[in-house]
């Protein structure tokens, strides 16, 4: 990296010094960053928060991916979790997420076994001699697949059902990960295969929302709606009853997409050719999530913790109660409970771990100004602001306070681009001595990775 003047004698480095680390239950006040400062003199972090800023900057580039650019704010506003929505993939998009020979490769190199590969047929787990069990030592067991036997179930009908698929596919991985944290859900993507004309499942509805995309052949799917709005399984009384009326069949084939919401009933059947698709789940967050969280936040409160007075009347239990709901009333603005839920969420959200070996953030590694990095997998928000002038990263419910120096670098960062050390530099310029501070603070965060040398 060429070597520049400093920009003044009193600076300090735009590293991490008290990011807002998430709690078990709310999350601590946000202390800024140190920033860079634009001229002379040394600029001292505050606690305060930004007391001006424009809209926070969101995206939902992994979402455009699958409903479109021109249609993505019109499916979260009328489809999301409302009603089914279809698009056809622009020509290799539905290839490069997945592919038969992928998925021979899988099997081939890793050890899959039930019950994350399975056969299915009619609803039922069909097929479990395919899979040989052996006990190379007696707390270890290893699948090994009979070919023959796992052809001739494949024929007589029987769905290859591969699970987390994403996990052995980095485009793939890297998708669902992007999804997850535009959405603040779980994802996990699993794989149908299928030769035959029969259901790998009955008709159902599935307890978090899909995206199925349709990678190879093609394959019937009979949509029927919703007997119940939003339902969840722990919460049913008695198991739903499947719809009586006529379902509306719809064709996938290579390169479309169908999105169906949580509780769609809905059943997929084979046309007799090969075909393989994915199903990206999203699991959500729902209103009972939110009650269960407020729960425990209450319990701060002696009212809350006191014991029920059963062993009295109704009118003096109603009266504990009644206070009880008072005191939850009174634990915030709703907007900031609300908000405080979503830290909480981003911050507890299991991640698949992204490593830059062998760097690790010792203070004697060289960062090379053609290595790459990028932001790490998780939810991450972006707002600028102009009182004070600084830039809040908030990544896996983290809250970074920034020079504004920092900000087009952030902005590409955000925007899903990866970038040199040497473009940074050139992007920001902010002195080489801090930016080398900065990034190597963000990589032992695990907010940058490098990505892998080519």
């Amino acid at each position: 990296m060429e070597q520049t003047a400093g920009m003044g004698t009193g600076q300090t480095a735009p590293t991490a010094m008290g990011p807002t680390e998430p709690m078990a239950t709310e999350p601590m006040a946000t202390e800024p960053m140190a920033r860079a400062p634009t001229g002379t003199g040394r600029t001292e972090p505050t606690a305060t928060a930004l007391t001006a800023s424009r809209a926070p900057i969101s995206g939902f580039t992994n979402l455009e991916r699958l409903v479109g650019l021109d249609a993505a704010a019109e499916f979260l506003a009328s489809h999301f979790g409302r009603d089914a929505f279809r698009r056809r993939l622009p020509e290799g998009e539905a290839a490069r997420l997945f592919s038969w020979d992928l998925l021979n490769q899988a099997i081939a190199e890793h050890r899959l076994g039930p019950p994350r590969l399975k056969l299915e047929k009619g609803g039922a787990e069909v097929g479990r001699a395919v899979f040989r069990e052996r006990r190379p030592r007696p707390s270890q067991v290893i699948y090994d697949i009979d070919t023959p036997a796992l052809y001739e179930h494949l024929r007589d009908g029987a769905t290859l059902i591969l699970d987390a698929v994403n996990e052995l596919h980095s485009p793939l991985q890297r998708l669902c990960a992007g999804l997850a944290s535009e959405l603040c859900a779980y994802s996990q993507t699993n794989l149908y295969a299928c030769w035959g004309q029969t259901q790998g499942f009955d008709v159902h509805w599935d307890e978090h929302d899909v995206f199925v995309v349709q990678i190879a052949g093609a394959k019937r799917w009979d949509l029927y709606g919703f007997t119940q709005p939003a339902p969840l399984r722990r919460a049913s009384r008695e198991k739903l009853s499947p719809p009586t009326q006529a379902p509306e069949p719809c064709v996938l084939e290579a390169g479309d997409v169908l999105y169906l919401p949580r509780g769609y009933w809905h059943a997929a059947i084979g046309l007799g050719e090969p075909s393989l698709h994915l199903t990206i789940g999203l699991s959500r967050k729902t209103g009972a999530d939110f009650l269960y969280w407020l729960a425990d936040e209450a319990t701060a409160d002696p009212d809350v913790r006191a014991d029920l007075r059963l062993e009295q009347s109704d009118a003096m239990l109603g009266e504990q109660i009644a206070q009880m709901l008072r005191s939850l009333s009174a634990l915030g603005d709703p907007a900031e409970l609300g908000r405080r839920f979503r830290r909480q969420a981003e911050a507890r959200r299991s991640h698949r771990p992204q490593l830059s070996f062998p760097d690790i953030g010792l203070e004697h590694e060289v960062i090379a100004d053609q290595r790459r990095l990028r932001l790490t997998d998780g939810a991450t928000a972006l707002q600028v602001g102009d009182a004070p002038p600084a830039v809040q990263l908030s990544h896996r419910g983290v809250i970074y306070t920034l020079a504004p120096e920092l900000e087009p670098v952030l902005m590409a960062l955000y925007t899903g681009r990866s970038l040199t050390y040497g473009e940074m530099f050139s992007m920001s310029g902010v002195a080489p001595s801090l930016l080398e501070r900065f990034v190597r603070d963000m990589l032992r965060r695990a907010v940058f990775v490098f990505e892998p040398r080519r």
